[in-house]
């Protein structure tokens, strides 16, 4: 299956074994709870999914790296205690507790989650010595004689040995014992996780005309050349940093990330020739509709005539700079709604507590979350912004008797207009696409990425008219890759 099933399969495990009846018993027994195994490629985002599982589960994660753990610390240490049978006694030795059992309990406590995910990764990789130990732990939950507590799931993850030379397959005895789920990699579903993360437009053009180049593995005599979907994301990361910074991105530099030289010559090749287009098309002002007549006419006529990668190229640019304006959108939307949420708590706390006692308080339970490790980067940024508005907010209002809630309202003026203003260009493009390519993929492409940007929600364009052409662009894109892995099949078995 493709990593979005596997989500899907994590995320419906996870609601079948922590339930519970209603005498507050797991309605699977503890024993029947088989841990999950996904098994595939390198790269391809098991541990990512694993996270985006847990969230939508709303349960804790742990993860580790059994690599990284010799059998000591999985185990823990023998200690010699005393212990009385029969009226004698006896000098006995036991074991301290796991380190991976012992971070699960401080991570309950630090964190307050009573369910979860203790995610092994790299788990067919372990040692010969710690091999037995990982039997134990997929059969009895436990590491020595600790199990793991109850309400948390235990999930694995390894790579095939085709992938990695320490890989130790694993026998009958344990693959009886887990839910072994197969992972491949599959463009079309890191595409819509890559449109909503915004990955470098130039990236996902040029993987839209060549998904071949997605994933790779060859082996050859001299070295393993690999290209991977966390090499392509990291390459976007760094990719965006240098162009904000107006570093040099050179050959050598995409090989840093793409260690296939072929994949990163012809991705270095397409970028410098997306750079050149991305200037003289004049795309953030054919978008916000400030070119003349003449000049939005024979940008229209250019792509009319373009050929198959450079109409793909004109889509992701427009992509590109529709994504920055829906982010922005989205950014003020989500601390306008938050600051209205807050000004209420803060009105209804009026009576017990100060301005500045509120505010203390929403500091300081910040900085227990912080400390916690569960305030994301986003959400700080989002309470310290609105904390700052509404302070402001109050500040004015004691200078010019302007009421907090008359300064918000008109943010949301304002935001409004903002947001029409989105809707007329995205209506505008789309109909310009339409009549220069007319009900083709170009058009699917550019709905399907206005759709996936992780914004959309709050810019208020409805595409739902063009949900025939989707399913049916979408229908064509899956018989053309399945061809296209039949025609693979096919020549591996003529070489064979």
């Amino acid at each position: 299956m493709n990593i979005r099933e596997a989500k899907e399969e994590i995320i419906r495990t996870i609601k079948a074994y922590t339930a519970v009846d209603e005498d507050d018993q797991p309605v699977i027994p503890i024993s029947a709870q088989r841990p999950l195994l996904l098994m595939g490629p390198p790269g391809i985002g098991k541990t990512a999914v694993m996270e985006q599982a847990s969230k939508a589960c709303g349960v804790g994660l742990l993860s580790y790296t059994i690599t990284h753990h010799t059998r000591q610390s999985a185990v823990g240490l023998p200690e010699l205690v005393h212990r009385t049978y029969g009226e004698k006694e006896y000098t006995v030795t036991q074991y301290t507790m796991s380190e991976i059992i012992g971070s699960v309990y401080e991570y309950m406590e630090r964190t307050g989650h009573k369910k979860g995910i203790l995610f092994i990764d790299e788990i067919n990789c372990v040692s010969e010595t710690l091999a037995p130990t990982i039997l134990q732990f997929l059969q009895f939950k436990t590491f020595g004689t600790h199990k793991v507590p109850d309400g948390w799931i235990i999930a694995a993850a390894g790579n095939p040995s085709e992938y990695n030379a320490s890989v130790r397959e694993l026998d009958m005895a344990a693959l009886d014992r887990v839910r072994l789920i197969h992972v491949e990699a599959d463009f079309g579903v890191w595409e819509t996780y890559a449109q909503k993360r915004q990955v470098h437009p130039a990236i996902l053009s040029y993987l839209a005309m060549h998904p071949e180049s997605f994933y790779r593995v060859e082996l050859t005599r001299e070295k393993r050349q690999f290209v991977t979907a966390r090499g392509w994301e990291d390459l976007s990361r760094t990719l965006k940093e240098y162009e904000r910074q107006e570093l040099q991105v050179t050959d050598a530099f995409m090989e840093e990330f793409l260690r296939c030289p072929q994949i990163a010559a012809d991705f270095s090749t397409y970028y410098r020739l997306y750079q050149a287009t991305a200037g003289a098309w004049k795309i953030p002002e054919y978008l916000k509709g400030t070119l003349t007549a003449k000049e939005r006419a024979a940008l229209l006529e250019q792509w009319k005539n373009a050929g198959a990668e450079e109409r793909c190229m004109a889509v992701r640019h427009l992509l590109a700079a529709a994504s920055r304006w829906m982010s922005d959108l989205g950014r003020e939307s989500r601390y306008l709604k938050r600051e209205k949420e807050v000004l209420e708590q803060l009105v209804m706390s009026a009576r017990t507590r100060t301005p500045a006692e509120f505010f203390a308080d929403r500091e300081q339970a910040r900085r227990i979350k912080k400390e916690h490790g569960i305030l994301e980067g986003w959400e700080e940024k989002l309470e310290i912004h609105v904390d700052r508005e509404l302070k402001d907010c109050l500040l004015v209002r004691q200078m010019t008797g302007q009421q907090t809630s008359e300064q918000i309202r008109k943010e949301q003026a304002g935001l409004e207009a903002k947001r029409e203003e989105l809707v007329r260009a995205l209506t505008r493009t789309t109909e310009d696409l339409k009549s220069v390519f007319g009900e083709d993929l170009e058009l699917a492409d550019w709905l399907g990425g206005i759709r996936e940007q992780g914004d959309y929600e709050w810019c208020g364009f409805d595409a739902s008219g063009y949900d025939p052409l989707m399913i049916e662009k979408r229908l064509e894109q899956q018989v053309k890759r399945q061809m296209a892995e039949m025609e693979e099949h096919y020549e591996t078995d003529d070489r064979i």
